[in-house]
């Protein structure tokens, strides 16, 4: 047998190499010797989001000088966000409240886990649900706040709204 590490030189260059040596705990370069990964941050403000997505969404389409505000279109678009809020999730937190009462299906340590896991995915959910209706409702108040500021031509209102996120 021929080639590297074998015959009498091989056998030479195994005893006489330094062994790599293991980088020291905590270094991360191990398979679980990293530190624990920090605590997660508190959660997003989705009112905030909302919001500002709103006024950010509005500084782009009316950057272009071509742009006029439709009010009709403005207020299907508020109708439409409205109707989702109202009907959409509404019904999605109605189910999602099924998805936090499992009940075990037996009494041993593989069905209290999976309701465990099951009930704690339902909350997520629910949780879930609650940002993108607090997102929406916020968007939908931020829109209607932009249409206040056309129909009473208030310049000031609708230059405020115009600066979100331009550089100055």
């Amino acid at each position: 047998m021929t080639g590297p590490g074998s015959g009498p030189q091989g056998v030479y260059n195994q005893l006489n190499t330094t062994p790599q040596q293991a980088p020291p705990p905590g270094s991360g370069l191990i398979q679980g010797a990293a530190a624990a990964p920090p605590p997660p941050g508190p959660p997003p403000n989705y009112t905030e989001l909302g919001s500002g997505q709103a006024k950010a969404d509005f500084a782009a389409a009316s950057a272009n000088g071509g742009w006029e505000f439709d009010p009709v279109a403005m207020d299907h678009v508020i109708k439409s966000l409205e109707d989702c809020i109202d009907t959409d999730f509404r019904l999605a937190q109605n189910e999602a409240t099924w998805l936090t009462q499992i009940k075990p299906p037996g009494d041993e340590v593989g069905s209290q886990g999976y309701t465990t896991a099951a009930n704690a995915s339902g909350a997520a959910y629910q949780a879930f649900l609650k940002g993108a209706q607090d997102y929406t409702t916020s968007y939908v108040r931020t829109l209607k706040q932009i249409r206040t500021a056309y129909k009473a031509q208030d310049q000031a209102a609708i230059d405020a709204l115009r600066q979100i996120g331009k550089v100055d």
